[in-house]
């Protein structure tokens, strides 16, 4: 390498004899190759303390980090269940009025719990379309749970629809 010895501008070995910036005649140097140390950092400017890498703590990109855990599941278990909610509630008012005889609280029972199963149908309806629309903006969300819970959901609904609509076209 050669130098000049008032610019401290750095030339290679087959380079010209003399400075192009002032015409000094260039000085041999014995140097290792480091690009910081031949150019005498004059191309690579040096950062500020507490910049540039990052301590060796950080993992590099893609590696070793685990995706965050979104919050979304929690809506897909509950219309999961409010879903098994609703269809139980609807397997017992079949049971019950499949096994006994009609009387005034038996009924009242009944449309006690028919209202909450219609009301449980709806919210795991309800629940099962956010979950599915917050599966679709994120891949890794499972739509499972919502499609189980809004179809468990919609199945007292329907069976209630098709029972008052039965029930409204008997002639008395």
């Amino acid at each position: 390498m050669k130098s000049c010895p008032s610019c401290q501008q750095v030339y290679t070995d087959d380079g010209p004899d003399y400075c192009l910036n002032d015409g000094t005649p260039l000085v041999k140097t014995v140097s290792q190759y480091n690009p910081g140390a031949a150019y005498n950092n004059q191309w690579q400017p040096q950062a500020p303390p507490g910049w540039g890498n990052q301590p060796s703590q950080y993992p590099p990109y893609g590696y070793g980090a685990t995706p965050p855990v979104s919050s979304s599941g929690g809506i897909a278990k509950a219309a999961l269940f409010t879903g098994i909610g609703s269809a139980a509630a609807l397997a017992i008012i079949i049971l019950i009025a499949a096994t006994s005889r009609a009387s005034y609280e038996l009924r009242a029972f009944v449309g006690i719990l028919g209202i909450l199963s219609l009301i449980a149908g709806l919210v795991a309806i309800i629940l099962g379309i956010v979950s599915l629309s917050m599966a679709n903006r994120n891949p890794a969300i499972s739509k499972a749970k919502g499609v189980i819970g809004l179809c468990l959901g919609a199945i007292p609904l329907i069976l209630m629809l098709i029972g008052i609509i039965a029930a409204s076209s008997r002639r008395y």
